[in-house]
């Protein structure tokens, strides 16, 4: 804490005034949304039984009870590190959905000041500021905070490995490597996305320090080694419920096969009695931990959805019993089906590599904040182009979520929490753009309407998916229907 006191005693009162004018922005419209927010859906199109899950886990954590499915069985199949978030708010607080998300809303608002301080070791001024205001802005990131998403906690130790990573190169020190390896392993825990940096941040470090081989190799195994332990107790745990050592998660398999197959995840779904809940007492006297509780307590997950999903696509086998075996069973199916038709994977890597950069989201609605963000995003990494390898510590976070992206999945929530990167970038394009008009108000009045003509879209989102499969179709691709 002292620290921290120290480097902003060090800062000029303008940038004073900008930080607190900026956390106070972030926290206000991120505190706004959450309480004008409503968890229970709408209707059944809404539910997202991901959210129910691991508000399930959190509270059955603060209960006591164990990081255990609906049916009390110890369960691996999601991240640990979110559900726990979710159970040290509802240890304190009880089980409180309102308290988790205004938690959400903090960790939301601290991560544009983590953006603004990422831009600023590598852009000058005007475009950390650029950066940091569009983050805080950003409506996927204000979107995310009212909705029980992994991406909430994943996004912060994101944003904070960047910041991290970036300031290696002035501020290479053993506290910061512990920083880092520390974020690094909950990060791992946190999602799979994380997993990857524990080999990839300490080889950057044995290539950056400047010291003998030894000191190189004693820096980055520091890093390597503090994530690792991070994830020993987790796995120690799945080891002694499961008798298997495997990694934080066991849907690996699932995620894959899924990939590999459109799967209609409504027939996993029981919404009746939930909705029959909400009928009783009415919307307006309604709780969402109770309207959870009851999707909770009827819908399939971990085993007891994998155990479905093989009812419905291979009857004619025995169900699996334990999570790691079905884990290897659906491995072992997607390695079948990629046998008999090898060129599937290629074809649809080759699909992702466009469809990582939709405009649209899952539900096919015009993504605003990112169609607003990305023509600058291209321009600005055209500007930067010859700082490639000077600004490879920031997007090369972004390439190694592309190159993950393009065997699995490319949608646009797994692409949600690498945005700060993109952000970044765009917000050298709008520099530029703005320093195109010799009256600075003519230009965040042109940036303003073509916000404007953005959320104009989203309002028309199937006129431009139309459009876009037009277009695509004009070009030869093939187009699957829509529903």
């Amino acid at each position: 804490m002292s620290r921290i006191t120290e480097r902003w005693t060090r800062l000029n009162p303008a940038v004073k005034r900008y930080l607190l004018i900026l956390l106070g922005l972030g926290l206000a419209v991120r505190v706004v949304y959450v309480l004008s927010a409503d968890l229970i859906p709408i209707d059944a199109t809404y539910v997202d039984m991901d959210a129910v899950e691991y508000d399930h886990l959190g509270w059955s954590l603060a209960q006591g009870e164990g990081f255990v499915d609906r049916y009390g069985a110890p369960t691996s199949f999601r991240f640990p590190g979110y559900p726990y978030f979710l159970s040290f708010i509802y240890l304190i607080f009880g089980h409180q959905h309102l308290v988790a998300l205004l938690a959400q809303a903090l960790l939301g608002a601290l991560s544009p000041l983590l953006i603004y301080f990422t831009a600023r070791r590598l852009f000058i001024e005007k475009i950390s500021r650029i950066a940091g205001i569009v983050a805080a802005g950003y409506p996927i990131f204000i979107w995310y905070t009212s909705w029980f998403m992994s991406e909430n906690l994943f996004f912060f130790l994101l944003c904070l490995l960047i910041y991290l990573t970036v300031s290696l190169k002035d501020n290479l020190t053993w506290g910061r490597l512990v920083c880092l390896g520390v974020v690094i392993g909950i990060l791992s825990l946190t999602r799979g996305v994380g997993l990857p940096f524990i080999g990839i941040i300490p080889v950057y470090i044995f290539f950056l320090y400047k010291g003998n081989l030894g000191a190189r190799v004693a820096r980055a195994a520091l890093v390597g080694v503090l994530a690792t332990l991070l994830l020993v107790p987790w796995t120690i745990r799945n080891r002694v419920v499961f008798d298997r050592w495997m990694l934080p998660s066991s849907e690996a398999g699932a995620v894959m096969w899924m990939g590999l197959n459109r799967v209609d995840l409504t027939r996993y779904y029981i919404l009746e009695p939930a909705f029959a809940y909400l009928d009783s007492v009415g919307r307006e006297n309604a709780s969402s931990e109770k309207f959870y509780a009851a999707l909770s307590d009827t819908n399939y997950f971990g085993l007891r959805g994998v155990q479905r999903l093989f009812e419905l696509y291979y009857p004619e086998e025995p169900p699996p019993q334990s999570e790691p075996e079905a884990m290897d069973r659906l491995s072992a199916k997607c390695a079948e089906i990629l046998r008999s038709n090898p060129g599937m994977w290629a074809a649809k890597s080759f699909a992702t590599i466009f469809r990582f950069w939709h405009v649209l989201d899952e539900r096919a609605r015009y993504l605003f904040g990112y169609g607003f963000i990305l023509p600058f995003f291209l321009a600005g990494a055209w500007i930067v182009r010859r700082r490639f390898v000077e600004l490879l510590p920031l997007i090369g976070f972004l390439l190694v979520m592309y190159a993950l992206a393009i065997p699995f999945d490319a949608a646009g929530r797994y692409r949600m929490p690498f945005e700060s990167v993109l952000i970044i970038m765009a917000a050298v394009g709008m520099e530029r753009f703005l320093s195109l008009f010799r009256r600075p108000y003519w230009g965040y009045g042109a940036l303003a309407a073509f916000f404007i003509l953005n959320y104009y879209m989203t309002l028309h989102s199937l006129q431009v998916r139309l459009a876009i499969r037009s277009v695509a179709g004009a070009l030869g691709f093939k187009m699957i229907e829509m529903e």
